[in-house]
């Protein structure tokens, strides 16, 4: 026999949910002042930005006023020739429809024109883009070569303070301009072709009041330089951080007033003479060799902490690379390097391998320095865990005040 409970069950209420229409969202968005659809319409690349200008007349002028311009061609070269025409022809219309007033914050450019007719055409827009007072200029041009009328430009322009470049080739001398102070702050260079390093030289020093400098993976035609005395003497002298990673090492003299970071990627040998780092307070070295021998790395290592008198923090990664059984030459330096004697404060290791000389290395800066706080080491994931506590233990013994600290 069965009961019906007596508890009664509650009573869901149905709430009709309003859905806006497409009208009404429209309506929402075309109430927006035109400051903030510029903004919006900034965050988009241009192409997508110019299809808006179908919705309504108000979007023409809008679209044409906002100063993030970003040309994103990099799958051009699988496309047909006259798709490549319609995409330049973009770019033209957009810049001569813009007022010549207004200025450019940002202009973004990639594509390979070295593969269609319009290269030059390109070089040229480019220069009309820096004389409308770009403050932001980034190229990836695949290693299209540039003239002295597109460097010359870079180098007057007056509101150009970010140059990113990348995959460019530039061949000719760079062009001596007289009483010109270029105002750049930010510059990054990847995969750059250079004739020679006198080229090179010379691009950097065109900025003088660089402050943030980027490098990765320059090639310099030139197989060896030997500066001259008058070179040395030569420097970015308001270098706050310099970031070097590639297979030519940049001439160092180049970066000896840098003040906050300089961070060095080592792929191979290093013979490029070392100055003395006036103002360096903080150094990252990375090495990265790729099973290429270089015996005397902790030598050299050494001896940039000769010449940084005022370094306080000290970073080294070692990248595993198959070459842990190289035998690496070791002697403890005459003379102190005084910035262990008096600035050292911390000292980091990642992926150590408690390799001898990593652990002489190591070793000598607890010894040596005076005010040391602390020596972080973690250790590499090949490097077995007793192995590690062995590590630690021998570290412990050497007398010193600093904390030693170890991530296995």
């Amino acid at each position: 026999m069965s009961t019906k409970s007596s508890k009664k069950q509650p009573q869901r209420l149905s709430i009709p949910i309003r859905t806006r229409t497409r009208e009404e969202d429209d309506s929402r968005v075309s109430s927006l002042p035109d400051s903030i659809l510029c903004h919006i319409l900034s965050f988009l690349p241009t192409k997508q930005a110019v299809a808006t200008t179908i919705l309504s007349k108000r979007w023409k002028p809008l679209c044409l006023s906002v100063s993030i311009l970003d040309f994103d061609f990099n799958d051009i070269s699988t496309l047909s020739m006259k798709t490549s025409a319609n995409l330049f022809c973009l770019v033209y219309s957009v810049m001569l429809s813009r007022h010549d007033t207004l200025p450019i914050q940002t202009f973004r450019l990639i594509c390979c024109p070295s593969r269609t007719r319009y290269a030059e055409d390109i070089i040229e827009l480019i220069i009309s883009a820096i004389q409308r007072r770009t403050q932001t200029l980034e190229l990836d041009l695949k290693f299209i070569r540039i003239h002295n009328n597109f460097v010359s430009n870079l180098f007057i322009c007056r509101t150009l303070t970010v140059l990113k470049l990348k995959r460019l080739t530039i061949w000719e001398d760079i062009p001596q301009i007289n009483n010109n102070i270029s105002p750049l702050k930010t510059l990054h260079l990847e995969k750059l072709y250079f004739t020679t390093y006198t080229h090179l030289i010379n691009f950097l020093l065109s900025f003088p009041l660089l402050e943030e400098l980027e490098t990765n993976d320059l090639h310099i035609c030139q197989q060896r330089f030997v500066p001259k005395e008058a070179d040395k003497i030569k420097c970015l002298r308001n270098l706050m951080t310099a970031k070097i990673s590639d297979n030519e090492p940049l001439p160092l003299f180049l970066l000896s007033r840098v003040h906050a970071n300089l961070s060095i990627k080592l792929t191979r040998a290093c013979f490029v003479e070392v100055p003395v780092f006036y103002n360096l307070t903080q150094m990252e070295i990375f090495s990265d060799l790729k099973r290429r021998s270089w015996p005397n790395k902790w030598m050299w290592i050494l001896e940039m902490l000769q010449n940084t008198p005022k370094l306080q923090h000290l970073i080294i990664h070692e990248i595993e690379n198959g070459n842990d059984h190289e035998e690496y030459s070791w002697e403890d330096p005459k003379k102190v390097p005084e910035c262990l004697s008096s600035q050292l404060k911390t000292c980091l290791f990642r992926n150590y391998r408690a390799n001898e000389c990593e652990l002489q290395f190591a070793e000598y800066v607890m010894r040596s320095s005076k005010v040391l706080i602390s020596m972080t080491i973690h250790g590499a994931c090949s490097v077995d865990l007793n192995a590690k506590w062995e590590m630690l233990e021998k570290l412990c013994c050497y007398p010193s005040d600093c904390n030693v600290v170890l991530f296995v």
